[in-house]
């Protein structure tokens, strides 16, 4: 029988014995039914959709609703871009839409005067003596430490002073070792 099917033996042996006594419509009603339960199959359920849609429309975002009621946040993100929870993507809370941090001051400076507002003869670097300085921090470990950096605008020389840490006190005492002897009061 199987040379005739052109197929091994054993596909035959297995076949026979899905079903005692055999019966051809029963085993293939046996494989459908297997073939319907096998792989992964979506928790989402029509009550589940109802829960999850309201909350989304009480502006609660996917994140929450999973922490909430113990979801996926992935799975409630791909049941709405399949279209399964009648709810637009484009209609979250905040959708791509990066928080800003209160209280945000890295990278602003209150104090001194700006690099825009220096006079012109600077840019064009003619003459000798305009110094920028700046620190160079390292983010490894818990280091303090730093360099201070005296760069030179027409001749482009550099001095480079390493700080113990960044006070205000270890700051004024580098520029006063770049500057040379303070003169005694």
């Amino acid at each position: 029988m199987a040379d005739a099917l052109g197929v091994a033996k054993s596909t035959i042996s297995y076949e026979l014995d899905r079903v005692k006594p055999y019966d051809p419509e029963l085993a293939q009603q046996a494989a459908d039914h297997k073939r319907r339960a096998c792989g992964l199959h979506s928790i989402l359920t029509p009550s589940l959709t109802i829960l999850i849609t309201n909350h989304l429309r009480l502006t609660w975002s996917p994140e929450a609703i999973a922490t909430a009621f113990n979801l996926s946040t992935a799975s409630i993100y791909n049941w709405l871009k399949l279209g399964w929870l009648p709810f637009n993507l484009a209609d979250l809370p905040n959708r791509n839409v990066r928080q800003r941090r209160a209280n945000e001051h890295r990278g602003t400076f209150t104090s001194g005067t700006s690099i825009e507002q220096r006079p012109k003869s600077v840019n064009q670097r003619l003459a000798f003596g305009h110094w920028e300085v700046d620190t160079v921090l390292s983010s490894r470990g818990q280091s303090r430490a730093c360099l201070v950096t005296f760069v030179e605008r027409k001749t482009r020389l550099l001095w480079a002073i390493k700080a113990p840490n960044r006070t205000a006190k270890t700051l004024n005492d580098t520029f006063g070792k770049f500057m040379g002897p303070s003169v005694p009061k």
